[in-house]
């Protein structure tokens, strides 16, 4: 029998949205990602997916954007000895099931306690694949993980997340994350300036009820907020698989990379050790 699904919180039904990008995109035979488990989890849930069948560019962001994080997991995993791998706002991801057979790194999946619980029930929990229920605005779990693996450094993946909080939350999460974890490294995806200004939504949204809170277009205004935080890189979307965006957006929109920031992009932070990055704004 297929599993009921409601939530309580607009945001958290979002997950969905890219479980459900996943599946679909995993079925292709020219497979950007492949995802045999989100193929398995959406057809576990009885819920209607229509509405997102006409979401395009969400289609392709989805899966373009999962792929370039577990790059950037497996990067790190690759270059440190102890990792721990953090899914901050994991939804129904599964990023462990796709990279996570390594013997080095220790994954964390941290949402609010309705997703754990259901991702509890669809998804049951690895030894190496570590579920939390806690608020990415909290910092109480953070110093848990410090206190129990000491001697590890941490990748923290929010993908999809930190549009729906606000600025100054987002600002909160990046001090803290900074002054615990220096030697590590954060990546995230943003909604633009430009698109948060003019309360335009992904496509994939635009019936929906959770709101967009912030934008951010220059990814080296995070360097300003906490300058412990490193910009590795800021990256366009529509520069990956051109021929899947269509010619309008793959090849000359995609060729105009600041213009698409103002729409959205993915970004990646290394930190610095405690005393390298000089003090930060503190946002408490």
């Amino acid at each position: 029998m297929k599993k009921k699904c409601s939530f309580n919180n607009a945001v958290a039904e979002t997950l969905l949205i890219p479980l459900y990008m996943r599946a679909v995109e995993s079925r292709r035979a020219d497979a950007i990602l492949h995802d045999p488990e989100a193929e398995r989890l959406v057809d576990s849930i009885d819920y209607d997916y229509s509405q997102f069948d006409h979401a395009p560019l969400s289609a392709v962001g989805c899966v373009v954007r999962g792929r370039y994080f577990d790059d950037a997991a497996r990067r790190f995993i690759a270059a440190h000895e102890k990792v721990v791998a953090v899914n901050v706002g994991c939804g129904l991801d599964t990023r462990y099931q796709r990279i996570g057979q390594c013997g080095n790194a220790v994954f964390y999946e941290l949402d609010l306690p309705e997703v754990i619980a259901l991702r509890r029930e669809l998804i049951p929990e690895p030894p190496e694949d570590r579920y939390m229920a806690a608020s990415l605005d909290d910092s109480g779990w953070m110093d848990s993980l410090r206190a129990e693996h000491p001697d590890a450094k941490f990748i923290f993946i929010a993908e999809g997340v930190l549009m729906y909080f606000y600025e100054y939350q987002v600002r909160r999460f990046i001090d803290r994350i900074a002054e615990r974890f220096g030697g590590g490294e954060v990546w995230f995806d943003v909604c633009g300036s430009l698109m948060y200004r003019r309360g335009m939504k992904p496509d994939s949204l635009r019936r929906h009820a959770a709101q967009i809170r912030s934008g951010i277009s220059d990814g080296h205004r995070v360097e300003q907020w906490n300058r412990r935080m490193h910009l590795i890189e800021q990256a366009n979307y529509m520069k990956f698989h051109r021929r899947r965006w269509g010619f309008f957006f793959g090849q000359i929109l995609g060729r105009m990379p600041r213009l698409c920031y103002g729409f959205s992009s993915m970004l990646g932070y290394s930190i610095a050790e405690s005393g390298e990055g000089g003090e930060s704004g503190k946002n408490e």
